[in-house]
């Protein structure tokens, strides 16, 4: 993905060099920038954890196999501070966010262009975002809990954590996402003049830029109901023209392969030589020993016999022990034949927009809908076209959609969550299958004592 000293697999790790030598000059920030983008690839974080455990407790898979299952307790609903899968996740992620930190910190005293520096510190800055929108999201009760986001909300690490230094607090919801559009505007007020692209090879969506990160914050104002901004972020976005949804023939290969499709914003490359077995490996038919997140009949049930998203097209179908299970085809393969983790699609920015028009303080519904059937007949073209008038009918329809198109890219809980929509599964054999809104077990607990990046403790301060 990347040439010479900046391909991610290839960066010397930060514990081995000090931080005066590798941020001495450009070349070396530009070196820890790569390996913060390579961070994300862990089995805590994109690999696994934030893209599974949302649509196995929203409902979307189950598993094919009964013995080494991962991610069971958080299925099971019987997660607890002490013990709970997503604790590696709370630890990887202020892991990252320390590395992250580093690169703000120093890059500004590094030798080198100051226009290079303001590329680098840009980037950062929207990983850090993505970093805090992670975690706040899945530690943390959805912004729509009290009306203002006053609850508690999640530590939000803004500089390097270092042995000896406070434990930091957690603020509230609303601190921490506002926190998160600040790193997002001064990004993109950053790219206005420069669209990112500080690291070379690969492709404009395996970086951050101006487009990506609109594409987040949209995304960021969705959860936090902002719905006027984040119509007017979606609608900018979506008529720059820089995106063009692919067609419903060729919706299916866009899921394959390593180069972006037209409609891709954000997505983290993945190299031939990575090895790891990866998310993909997961859902791969073939691999006997990992495979294991199926898709349960809630989802697959949803499509009709001519969507291109349905089982006979959009899933790998295989008999184990007499029963058909299907897995997703968005990620078939692991180990060397995985492809890259969509994080933003063209798709979910015309669900976006279609979902705070319907919100906004004018509402209007004629965008709202033509946005829904867009999506809707992208995927199925035969599907009636909608003309909702109704409130609540037509969000509901725009939420039914966004699970049918997003569906295994780690969405549903936080859709149901933000909502305030119980879970309901029926094709489930957890300890609880249906789980209301409001349960505590819905929000991943803090680890009782979890290591902070290389640094600070924080004590655990309940769900």
């Amino acid at each position: 993905m990347f040439s010479s000293c900046e391909k991610i697999l290839d960066k010397e790790p930060t514990d081995r060099i000090s931080i005066a030598d590798l941020f001495k000059d450009t070349q070396g920030a530009k070196t820890a920038l790569a390996g913060a983008y390579h961070d994300l690839l862990s089995e805590d974080h994109y690999l696994k954890n934030s893209m599974v455990y949302p649509d196995l407790l929203g409902g979307n898979i189950k598993y094919s196999k009964t013995v080494n299952n991962r991610l069971e307790d958080i299925y099971n609903a019987s997660q607890t501070p002490l013990l709970s899968s997503m604790s590696a996740t709370y630890a990887s992620l202020y892991a990252e966010l320390n590395n992250v930190n580093n690169i703000i910190s120093y890059t500004t005293t590094a030798t080198g262009s100051d226009l290079d520096k303001a590329k680098i510190i840009a980037e950062a800055k929207c990983l850090r975002a993505l970093i805090h929108f992670d975690l706040v999201r899945a530690f943390a009760k959805p912004f729509s809990a009290t009306t203002d986001g006053s609850h508690t909300g999640i530590v939000v690490n803004l500089k390097p954590q270092l042995y000896g230094d406070p434990a930091p607090v957690r603020v509230s919801v609303a601190q921490t996402y506002q926190a998160i559009v600040n790193d997002l505007l001064d990004a993109i007020n950053t790219f206005d003049n420069n669209n990112g692209g500080i690291l070379s090879g690969g492709y404009k969506q395996n970086y951050f830029t101006k487009a990506s990160a609109q594409a987040l914050l949209a995304k960021v104002y969705l959860n936090t109901n902002n719905w006027d901004k984040a119509f007017s972020t979606a609608d900018e976005l979506i008529k720059s023209n820089q995106y063009s949804l692919i067609s419903n023939v060729n919706y299916v290969a866009s899921w394959t392969g390593r180069v972006p499709s037209s409609e891709s914003i954000f997505e983290i490359a993945i190299e031939t030589a990575f090895s790891s077995t990866g998310l993909g490996g997961y859902y791969d038919i073939t691999n006997t020993t990992y495979r294991q997140y199926a898709a349960t009949a809630d989802i697959t049930s949803l499509y009709s016999a001519t969507d291109v998203r349905r089982t006979a097209t959009m899933f790998n179908s295989i008999v184990i022990s007499g029963t058909t299970y299907f897995f997703t085809k968005k990620y078939a393969n692991g180990s060397t034949n995985q492809t890259p983790i969509k994080v933003l699609r063209l798709s979910e920015l015309y669900l976006i927009r279609a979902e705070a028009a319907v919100e906004k303080a004018t509402p209007d519904f004629t965008i709202a809908n033509a946005d829904l059937n867009l999506i809707r007949k992208r995927g199925d073209a035969s599907a009636t076209t909608l003309n909702s008038t109704i409130k609540s009918d037509l969000v509901d329809a725009i939420l039914l959609e966004r699970r049918k198109e997003l569906a295994f890219e780690g969405n549903l809980l936080f859709d149901l969550a933000r909502r305030k929509k119980n879970i309901v599964r029926t094709d489930c054999n957890a300890v609880s299958c249906n789980i209301n809104a409001d349960d505590f077990r819905l929000v991943m607990p803090l680890p009782a004592n979890t290591v902070i990046a290389n640094s600070s403790i924080v004590q655990n301060q309940g769900y």
